[in-house]
Formats: C-alpha cells, sequence, structure tokens
C-alpha cells in the first residue's frame, strides 16, 4: 500500500537532486568569477618598476658623434629623469634633469651647465607643474627636463600596432607604428606593459604620451622622402616646396622657372629629378633620430639615485625664470 508519505518523498526527491545541481553549477560560477576577480586583482596590483633605464638617442647623418643620455630612475611613487650630451659634445658637461615624487607631492626641476657655471633649480607643486605643462611652452634644446618622444612629428596618426612583437631586456614589448598628417615622417615605437609605471609619473615626464604607449623602450623616427616618387612630390602637397626648391637648384630664369613654375616641365626636368634622388636620400639620412636602451637594471634606488645632484644649485622662484636658464631650439635638432 502506498501511503501519502511515500508519496510525498517521491516528488520530494527530484527536486532536491535539481536543487542539489544547481547549488553545484553556482558554487561552480562563484569559484570560476573569484578565480577571475583574484587574477584581475593580482594584475592590478603587479609589483611597480623599480630600477635604472638609460636611453642613447643618436640624431642625423653624424648621429654617433653627437649622442644624448637619457636616465631614467623609477620607482612606485618617484621618476627621476636626467638628459645630458654625449659624443663630442660630453665635454660640455651639460645636463638637465626632473625629479617628482608623488607621495611628498613635490617636483623639482634642475639645469646645470659648466661652461657659464649655471646650477639652477626650480621647486614646486605636482598640481603647479601640471598646470605649467598645459599654460606654458617648455623649451625645446638640449638637454632638457622633459622627454619629447613624442613631439617629434607634428601630429600622431596611429598606423599599426602588434602586441608581444618582440623582447627587449627580457621584457615583451609591443610595436607601435605613427605618422605625421602628411605621410612625410613615420615614427616606430617599441613599450612594454610588463614595466608597470603609474600613468600618473609616464605623463608628466613624456610630453603628448600616446594613450597606447607605456614606458617606451626604444624609438625611431624616419622620413618616407624616397618612397614618394618624383612625379608625386611634384604635383601633390609639396608642390609649394619643390617649386622654391627648383628656384634655388637651377638659379636662374628660363622656361622651366618662370613666376609661376610650369609643373608639366618640371616633372620632366632629368636634371631636377636627379637632384631629388640625391636631396630624397640626403633628407632620410639626416632627419633620422633613433634611441634605444643602452643600459637596464631593476633594483632598489638609493636615496642618492632620486636625488639632484650634488653641488651648491641656486633655487629660481619664478619658473618662467627657470625656464629662460634651459637651452633653447627647434622642435627637432638635427644635424645640419
Amino acid at each position: 500500500m502506498i501511503t501519502n508519505d511515500k508519496i510525498h518523498n517521491c516528488k520530494i526527491q527530484p527536486c532536491f537532486f535539481a536543487f542539489f545541481t544547481l547549488s553545484c553549477n553556482f558554487l561552480e560560477d562563484k569559484k570560476e568569477g573569484n578565480t577571475e576577480d583574484k587574477d584581475k586583482k593580482e594584475e592590478d596590483n603587479r609589483l611597480y618598476f623599480e630600477g635604472e633605464i638609460k636611453l642613447s638617442e643618436s640624431r642625423g647623418l653624424y648621429g654617433s658623434l653627437t649622442k644624448v643620455h637619457t636616465t631614467y630612475y623609477i620607482s612606485e611613487n618617484k621618476i627621476k629623469r636626467e638628459q645630458e650630451w654625449g659624443g663630442v659634445y660630453s665635454m660640455l658637461e651639460n645636463y638637465a634633469g626632473i625629479i617628482i615624487d608623488l607621495k611628498k607631492d613635490r617636483v623639482v626641476m634642475y639645469y646645470a651647465d659648466k661652461l657659464s657655471s649655471t646650477r639652477n633649480k626650480h621647486t614646486l607643486s605636482i598640481k603647479d607643474y601640471k598646470t605649467h605643462l598645459k599654460t606654458k611652452v617648455m623649451p625645446k634644446g638640449i638637454p632638457s627636463p622633459v622627454d619629447r618622444t613624442f613631439e617629434l612629428l607634428l601630429d600622431y596618426r596611429l598606423i599599426n600596432q602588434v602586441k608581444d612583437s618582440t623582447v627587449i631586456k627580457g621584457f615583451k614589448s609591443d610595436f607601435t607604428r605613427y605618422h605625421d598628417d602628411t605621410d612625410f615622417l613615420k615614427q616606430d615605437v617599441f613599450d612594454s606593459k610588463e614595466i608597470k609605471v603609474k600613468r600618473e609619473l609616464l605623463e608628466m615626464v613624456f610630453m603628448n604620451l600616446p594613450e597606447e604607449i607605456n614606458f617606451p623602450l626604444k624609438s625611431e623616427v624616419k622620413t618616407t622622402f624616397s618612397e614618394i616618387s618624383n612625379d608625386s612630390i611634384i604635383k601633390g602637397k609639396q608642390t609649394k616646396a619643390i617649386d622654391q626648391l627648383a628656384r634655388n637648384i637651377l638659379r636662374k630664369k628660363d622656361s622651366t622657372v618662370k613666376k609661376e613654375t610650369d609643373l608639366e616641365k618640371l616633372s620632366k626636368n632629368k636634371w631636377l629629378n636627379m637632384g631629388l634622388k640625391i636631396l630624397k636620400k640626403g633628407v632620410d639620412l639626416n632627419i633620422h633620430i633613433t634611441a634605444d636602451v643602452s643600459d637596464f637594471s631593476v633594483r632598489t634606488l638609493t636615496n642618492i639615485d632620486v636625488s639632484i645632484p650634488s653641488g651648491d644649485f641656486t633655487e629660481i622662484l619664478d619658473f618662467d625664470e627657470f625656464l629662460n636658464t634651459l637651452p633653447t631650439g627647434g622642435s627637432v635638432d638635427f644635424d645640419d
């Protein structure tokens, strides 16, 4: 005889198994969710890079003779950048630097020139420094306290990016290529997200830092002049420039150099085309800037590493006055 209790038990059993199965799935999902959260938290809490990175930069045809050395001392809340001439100009012993300390809310900029016995510094808060970056124009000479790696092109148009394209100093590095709006210049950048530096520090040191770039370990700026046909140059955006170039090369008045140049005749002028080939090669050799890692160490920094160099520095209270002591120059210091 089947009692009501037995019927009740038969109805409950499938429900119990269903509940048990759902509970297991929920716990498994929660476990997986916790794992994902844990991985994300570990990603966010990765140790910040601490150590020294030195980049060596060469510019133009005689770049090996006119090196520029830039050293970065980096920790979680501090960064120090110091730049000096190398090569034939190393005898000048000029250098400029910046020290940013997030915890102390302090920025110290300094510059030293041995020949003029100049040793100046300026101290300000992080807020004031960020304001100055927006409202003031930093001198563009060498050496400089700030980094202008991403101000070498007139504007930055991202062309291509390849993640983990190579390994530099043991760190996986991405490759990114930029062109300017004329396609005349291109810049290749290799950076590594594995070198974790606080974004705030990077953006206060690297002017115009693209959002997709981490700490840059290598950069190369080239022209695309040799890749452009003479005919395209003459008839394209560079028409006015090539018109003036023709006047300077030919230096006489004839049927091809009039008040208004006949571009069709120019494009067929064999001497001009020959001159353009030589010119393009020369431009490509001279307008060429490379920066690459020359020294690298992961280590605990000392107080000396992230301090202003020894010696008596004169505190310049006015920011503009301090800027006036820095070297000035064009946006790019190419070799002549």
